[in-house]
């Protein structure tokens, strides 16, 4: 299987899209306060870097996106309901890859 057949088995660009509109919704946020980050602003900052990081620095370590997406954390407590079925979405995928990477079924 090649890279690309590889990225689209596990939907990396789909996710990649569903990133950027994360990223754009976030934007809109002003502070709060959620685990490791002290306001929506630097949530969005952290975001952006992490997407930077997968999408031009090679990196395939998904961990911080599925622990930041996960049900009832950062993403949510940040955006709420307005971003309820994109974060699910960004979570399903990340998640399976996480699994996939870490080594679980």
């Amino acid at each position: 299987m090649s890279k690309v057949e590889y990225w689209h088995k596990w939907r990396f660009f789909e996710l990649l899209d569903l990133l950027h509109q994360a990223e754009k919704l976030l934007e809109n946020y002003k502070g709060g306060y959620s685990g490791e980050f002290l306001s929506a602003e630097e949530f969005h900052g952290s975001l952006l870097e992490e997407i930077d990081n997968i999408e031009f620095g090679n990196q395939h370590d998904l961990t911080n996106i599925a622990i930041w997406f996960a049900p009832t954390q950062q993403w949510d407590d940040f955006v709420g309901e307005e971003g309820l079925e994109l974060g699910n979405k960004i979570y399903d995928i990340a998640n399976q890859w996480y699994k996939s990477e870490k080594g679980y079924s």
